[in-house]
């Protein structure tokens, strides 16, 4: 592993990671709940990714809750959009698949789903190469 302090630099990426998928929005990260260790592969995390414009001015229609976690070897995130619970959710995985916030059922990709699924991609990046 190639982080000094994982948490605190974990956030750091993932805050990074969204503003490079969410141009030209700012974003902060808020480590809920749960833990990871990258040398035993063990990783059930839950985050708020918190968004802000460029004044500083929260955008909190684009806050996010990110749950990252391991399923057999697989990466798994679940994405979904923090104060709009009916909102479709990603289930990223080794393929992406958009839920209905409502029933859980398989759903048409929502019109932002690119930055969404940017985000996934790069959070998975990160998280592999450790």
């Amino acid at each position: 592993m190639f982080f000094d302090n994982p948490d605190q630099e974990l956030n750091a990426l993932i805050a990074k990671s969204a503003d490079l998928a969410n141009k030209p929005f700012l974003h902060s990260v808020l480590n809920l709940d749960g833990e990871y260790d990258f040398d035993t592969n063990d990783l059930d995390i839950s985050f708020q990714i918190l968004c802000r414009d460029i004044e500083g001015k929260r955008q909190e229609n684009m806050d996010l809750e990110l749950e990252l976690f391991r399923s057999s070897n697989d990466i798994v995130l679940v994405i979904a959009k923090l104060n709009f619970p009916e909102d479709p959710i990603l289930w990223s995985g080794s393929k992406n698949l958009w839920m209905d916030g409502k029933s859980g059922k398989k759903c048409d990709p929502p019109t932002y789903s690119f930055r969404i699924e940017n985000l996934a991609n790069r959070i998975k990046t990160i998280v592999d190469q450790n």
